[in-house]
């Protein structure tokens, strides 16, 4: 058995991830209508739950190899400005949170909601993290920054 000061402890990045993949999954199971009980959460939530499968694959693809779930960038890590990094920093983080508020609206779930208003607190905090390690490996990445919005093209 280690000693207590032998254990590896986790880094701030891999908190981030241990907190996105929680309130992920507490998006999925939170309580809600396994059946949409109307059309008003069943067509904007479907329509959500298409954007964000959307925008998140098309960051996934534009990342390339230089992706990782950690909030530092890999080793090899070049500074992507194309694809859909072009109009959005994050559209994976982007995604995720078009999925879970689309997911918990189809199922009518305000517990789901609220559990997506945490999220968007944790991946603003996990982006602000990014952007300084981004910055400080990437000379562009400030200018970069100032053109390009966040987490959804247009919008924020």
């Amino acid at each position: 058995m280690t000693e207590p000061s032998e254990r590896r402890r986790l880094t701030p990045g891999q908190w981030f991830v241990v907190g996105q993949f929680t309130l992920l999954l507490g998006v999925v199971v939170a309580p809600g209508s396994p059946q949409p009980r109307s059309r008003i959460m069943t067509v904007p939530g479907a329509a959500l739950l298409t954007a964000g499968a959307l925008l998140a694959g098309w960051g996934l693809r534009s990342l390339g190899r230089n992706l990782t779930a950690l909030p530092e960038p890999v080793e090899h890590a070049e500074l992507v400005e194309t694809g859909v990094y072009r109009w959005v920093r994050h559209p994976i983080y982007g995604g995720l949170l078009l999925l879970a508020g689309g997911w918990s609206l189809r199922r009518g779930s305000p517990a789901g909601l609220a559990l997506t208003a945490a999220l968007l607190g944790l991946l603003q905090a996990k982006a602000r993290y990014e952007e300084q390690a981004l910055s400080a490996r990437f000379p562009g990445y400030p200018e970069y920054a100032r053109r390009v919005r966040r987490f959804l093209p247009g919008v924020y």
